[in-house]
């Protein structure tokens, strides 16, 4: 090869190199069950980085240099929002992404729950739907819903799409692909929760209503008003009432949350105390996550409400 060969051939590989580096985005996402459906519709493309560590809690995380680091890095950030992330609120009014940020809780067709309040809820109480105009007290675990999971996937792909337009019909056949299987995902967890729809139920905090609303669960109330603060002895005494009246065999706690505390109490009264994993501490991360994440929760609640 000649020297001029050669010389062209270096040129057309470092534009391609520098093509390809300046339009791929270098996407960061805050927790895994979002960063599932992110890393399926970028295969292909790219893999995006993941913030939030195992068996950390969105709520209280502490933000660690080698996160910041990663943030730095990114051209796309995506999250839910400063009502569930708040690490994240400092940090993201200091940088200034190549590609910008999406606010998932913002997504137009995003259908949220208002907050619900009490202790003690009725059966199918659940809050009422809003769009982003009108978030107010809303609840910020709407990934939980597999109808909203296919709102978040067309959202990004289309950001996607936009600021990467070589990739574009890329993003696009994943998204497509993808959607199918949340469908696909809707009918397998119905199925596997056909049976659980009656059996009444305590969580340890609430956070799971899109999934109770979606499959038409008994949930009749939350052990902690507040997760991270502790509970007072009028607190016990309501929870062993409120057990009692409805015959709770099973309450459910995040892998997050460990209250030796509570442990002992239910264990003394013969109530079952059962893991759940919304933000798949016990998933590989990856594309995939997601699905698997919500046939853990699915077949969790149907194993102990059987």
């Amino acid at each position: 090869m000649s020297k001029q060969s050669l010389l062209i051939a270096l040129l057309f590989f470092c534009f391609s190199f520098t093509c390809q580096s300046n339009t791929v985005p270098q996407v960061a996402v805050t927790i895994k069950p979002i960063h599932g459906l992110v890393a399926s519709l970028m295969q292909g493309v790219g893999t995006p980085v993941l913030l939030l560590p195992d068996n950390a809690s969105p709520h209280t995380f502490q933000l660690k240099p080698s996160t910041l680091k990663q943030l730095q890095a990114a051209d796309l950030v995506i999250w839910v929002g400063p009502e569930l992330e708040l690490f994240m609120q400092k940090p993201l009014t200091q940088l200034s992404p190549r590609f910008g940020m999406i606010k998932l809780l913002e997504i137009p067709k995003l259908q949220l729950l208002e907050q619900r309040a009490g202790r003690q809820w009725s059966q199918h109480d659940h809050g009422h739907e809003h769009t982003h105009d009108d978030v107010a007290n809303f609840d910020p675990h709407f990934w939980l819903s597999t109808d909203n999971a296919i709102v978040v996937v067309d959202a990004i792909c289309q950001h996607l799409s936009t600021i990467d337009k070589a990739n574009a019909p890329t993003y696009q056949a994943n998204a497509n692909h993808l959607k199918n299987q949340l469908s696909g995902l809707k009918l397998k967890l119905t199925q596997i929760l056909k049976n659980s729809h009656q059996k009444p139920f305590l969580v340890y905090h609430d956070g799971y209503q899109y999934f109770e609303k979606e499959f038409n669960l008994n949930a009749k109330g939350t052990l902690m008003l507040n997760p991270h603060l502790p509970l007072s002895a009028r607190g016990f005494k309501d929870i062993k009432t409120l057990i009692a009246t409805h015959h709770v065999k099973c309450v459910f706690r995040e892998t997050e949350f460990n209250d030796v505390k509570m442990t002992q109490l239910l264990n003394n009264i013969g109530v079952n105390l059962i893991e759940l994993d919304p933000l798949g501490a016990r998933v590989p991360a990856g594309p995939g996550a997601y699905e698997a994440i919500l046939l853990a929760i699915a077949n969790t609640f149907a194993q102990c409400l059987a």
